[in-house]
């Protein structure tokens, strides 16, 4: 894609069975401000998608709203809306303060995610369009970086699918190959606004995924409901119903 950031098809990757995820149905990305007529032809053509899942604040939205895409259907579920003082945008990490600092932000950033119950019903309801998608379309989440927000939506997905951990923790971070230019940008800006040395560290920092942040979104989870699959029934809403209709839909 173009324009869109961090953008990949989380389809191909294989579940515990050997089998695949379907391809051209879950999408993940940044978010869609700023889309080309190439880009909005490719989702339209190509993915044939119906549902854009907006992640991102009311704030962001209003800030930097998606631009359409025909046929599709925009959704928008504020995941962080009563997580206090914490939150995932470009302003939140500007804000952190010291690269010391950002390590800790973003992984109590996860467990606060994993345990809130306004994220964990924002969570549901993704899980809900999901199912409501109809055959043949696809359906695209994303925040403003495709990072935190989406990467846990992409956990969850591919938790409810039966995937080695290892294939998740290798999909979470391919987000630091895909937001290379796009970091450096942002870098670069806060820097002709003389942004603080240890403020661009600090943003430097958050910009990025790092493995420990999902280890601790699973550790918080874990400690809490015991395993993943617990989590997803009790929190989430997905039983052994949904995962079977999960699996015996969107696996090959």
């Amino acid at each position: 894609m173009v324009t869109i950031t961090n953008f990949r098809d989380i389809g191909g990757i294989k579940n515990k069975e050997g089998k695949q995820i379907k391809k051209n149905i879950f999408l993940r990305s940044g978010e869609l401000s700023n889309l080309t007529k190439e880009d909005e032809q490719r989702l339209e053509t190509t993915y044939r998608l119906g549902k854009i899942i907006d992640l991102r604040s009311d704030a962001e939205v209003e800030e930097r709203p998606d631009m359409s895409v025909p046929k599709a259907e925009y959704i928008h579920i504020d995941i962080l809306e009563d997580i206090q003082d914490e939150g995932a945008s470009i302003e939140d990490f500007v804000k952190i303060g010291s690269p010391e600092k950002s390590a800790s932000y973003m992984e109590k950033l996860y467990a606060d995610i994993a345990l809130n119950t306004t994220s964990q019903k924002g969570y549901t309801k993704f899980f809900e369009e999901i199912l409501a998608l109809p055959n043949q379309e696809s359906i695209l989440f994303h925040c403003f970086a495709g990072k935190d927000r989406t990467g846990i939506a992409a956990l969850l997905v591919l938790e409810t699918l039966d995937v080695p951990r290892e294939a998740i923790y290798k999909d979470y971070l391919l987000t630091n190959d895909l937001r290379k230019k796009e970091n450096a940008q942002i870098l670069e800006q806060a820097k002709k606004a003389q942004l603080e040395k240890a403020n661009l560290e600090a943003l430097h920092v958050a910009l990025n995924v790092e493995s420990s942040y999902l280890d601790n979104f699973y550790q918080t989870v874990e400690k809490q409901y015991g395993d993943v699959s617990a989590y997803l029934k009790q929190a989430i809403g997905v039983d052994k119903m949904t995962k079977d209709a999960f699996n015996h839909r969107f696996v090959d």
